[in-house]
């Protein structure tokens, strides 16, 4: 599965303004039902507000990956947001958050959810990638940048 049919361009979210974790976090699941397969939006919220409180889910360089996994969704959602400007979370390089992404698994399917978080992880560790995804204008634009990276990514393998 591929991060290009998780996302959808009801969840990317661009240029928002946000001024907490919290907000950030709520903005994110607030757009997952546009999926249409979120079946418990408060069981969600809950999953990833506690996986936030283990540990934080900001990795450094400007990026977050809230993450959790639940029997709340019929399949793998993800929401993404560029944050203008970047907020002060609490990643441990000190850097402000510029890239949000929220992925929800299905708590049944753990490999899955586990290869598109790698996956996840990966594209955005990549400089060249993130300036790119900080510079578009569209959400059609975002999945576009997924899909000719990951297709990138599948010839390598």
């Amino acid at each position: 599965m591929r991060i290009a049919a998780v996302l959808s361009e009801q969840t990317v979210l661009l240029r928002i303004r946000v001024s907490s974790k919290t907000e950030l976090l709520n903005r994110l699941i607030d757009v997952l039902p546009a999926t249409g397969k979120v079946r418990d939006l408060e069981e969600v919220r809950r999953v990833i507000f506690q996986r936030e409180q283990q540990m934080t889910t900001c990795i450094g360089g400007g990026i977050a990956l809230p993450h959790g996994k639940t029997r709340a969704v019929a399949a793998p959602v993800a929401a993404l947001a560029t944050l203008e400007p970047p907020v002060e979370l609490d990643a441990p390089d000190c850097a402000p958050v510029e890239i949000a992404f929220l992925l929800v698994g299905d708590e049944d399917h753990v490999g899955t959810h586990l290869r598109l978080l790698s996956r996840a992880s990966r594209l955005l560790s990549n400089p060249g990638f993130r300036a790119q995804l900080l510079q578009v204008q569209t959400p059609q634009e975002v999945l576009r940048l997924f899909e000719h990276a990951e297709a990138l990514t599948a010839q390598l393998e």
